[in-house]
């Protein structure tokens, strides 16, 4: 027999299956359901109302059931915080995110998830090495993202700043923030038009800018391709070449002190042929020149100003 938590959890999960709240949501049960509605909506990949209260009340398959416990759960916990009057913030949507600011307005929220699952999904790396936890945590950032649009230019760009040395730190280069700020926007202004996403597209083009200035569009289009033809291997993941660029432009930029939180990880030995390894580390090397690798040693490759590259042999 389910507790009673767990069922009041189910129908404020059911109550929002129509996914046509708007407004402020202060409570915090209430904001929890329409977080977990909309993430078991998009591990689905379904709007559909009748559908979506089918899967809710644990109709699903393996690969959607985890998701719905987690709305459960995730209710359950809220009611709790309801009780005592609390605002919603960054661990209503999930335990491990903290407690930071969120936005509290329901088609703004849901728009936000949908961004962040929509980004998470295009990037295999992603997934591959942060798994569903990443996932939550890209919801959490994308909820709090949302709330800088109600900032002058300079708070939203210094914000955005901010995070992006911090996830490049852990691994996540900025080019990664970049797009999803495209996704952001794009998913805010499909809800509520244009103009109703503040500086978050300066913010995009701040850090566009900032990568540029150490690898262009172009190189990153092509690196998979000019990795294949130089070694006759393959990436160890889908966009393993474009992000170790990226990490080293944020390396050559300044964003972070060296490059090996994210190309140690995707030239493990376990994962990565010697040779492509070889291949990815003297791309990095030639991005960045005389930047920590993370290890202590130098890198002594460089590249002017123009953009060409400097290889020493």
């Amino acid at each position: 027999m389910a507790e009673p938590d767990d069922g009041r959890a189910v129908d404020l999960l059911l109550a929002e299956a129509d996914r046509d709240r708007t407004g402020e949501v202060s409570d915090a049960a209430t904001w929890a359901a329409v977080v977990g509605v909309e993430r078991v909506s998009l591990v689905a990949g379904t709007q559909d109302p009748g559908r979506l209260r089918l899967l809710l009340q644990g109709h699903a398959d393996d690969d959607v059931l985890p998701e719905v416990h987690r709305a459960r759960e995730r209710v359950v916990d809220a009611l709790v915080r309801s009780t005592q009057q609390r605002s919603p913030d960054s661990g209503v949507a999930h335990r491990d995110a903290g407690h930071h600011s969120v936005t509290l307005d329901a088609v703004r929220l849901r728009a936000a998830l949908r961004a962040a699952h929509r980004t998470f999904e295009a990037e295999p790396y992603y997934r591959a090495r942060y798994a569903e936890r990443g996932a939550r945590f890209a919801g959490t950032d994308s909820a709090w993202l949302v709330t800088l649009a109600e900032l002058p230019r300079d708070g939203c760009l210094g914000q955005v700043d901010w995070l992006s040395r911090v996830l490049a730190g852990r691994g996540m280069p900025s080019w990664l923030l970049e797009r999803h700020l495209e996704d952001l926007v794009t998913e805010i202004e499909d809800a509520l038009g244009p103009g109703t996403t503040g500086y978050l597209g300066a913010a995009a083009t701040a850090l566009r800018s900032r990568r540029r200035d150490a690898v262009s569009d172009d190189e990153l289009l092509v690196a998979a391709d000019r990795l294949r033809a130089e070694t006759g291997g393959s990436e160890p993941l889908p966009g393993a070449a474009a992000l170790v660029l990226a990490a080293a432009a944020d390396a050559a930029g300044g964003v972070t002190r060296g490059y090996e939180s994210c190309v140690a990880w995707l030239t493990d030995p376990d994962r990565c042929d010697p040779t492509v390894a070889a291949w990815l580390r003297h791309e990095a090397a030639t991005v960045a020149p005389a930047v920590s690798t993370g290890t202590g040693a130098r890198v002594s490759a460089g590249r002017s100003r123009a953009g060409s590259r400097a290889r020493r042999s």
